[in-house]
């Protein structure tokens, strides 16, 4: 019942992307939340051997049904890409609602 109102909610304010999984390789296109992290003190570019790497984190909350657990996952949205950092499924009353994760661009650039 309450993934049946998070995946609603999904539809009505998340916004269009390709989700790559294991499971989906090929990509499957979902609406999902997906923003910017707020971190306070925390660089948006650090210094590596090849010049500056931006940093961008983002938040992602999915639908139940594509799991993100089992592998690397990606993502494309408004033609960028990101892999995911981190995921985890979300629970209410014992029923898999949704899935939270973190991820970052995957292309990293260089300034």
């Amino acid at each position: 019942m309450m993934q049946e109102k998070i995946g609603r909610e999904l539809e009505r304010l998340g916004r269009e992307m390709t989700l790559y999984t294991p499971q989906h390789p090929d990509g499957i296109s979902i609406r999902a939340c997906f923003q910017p992290m707020r971190e306070r003190g925390t660089a948006k570019a650090a210094p590596t051997a090849l010049g500056w790497v931006v940093q961008d984190k983002f938040t992602y909350i999915g639908p139940a049904q594509i799991r993100l657990d089992g592998g690397s996952c990606r993502l494309e949205a408004d033609g960028i890409r990101y892999r995911m950092r981190t995921a985890q499924p979300v629970y209410a009353g014992g029923e898999l609602t949704h899935w939270w994760a973190v991820f970052d661009r995957r292309e990293q650039e260089v300034l």
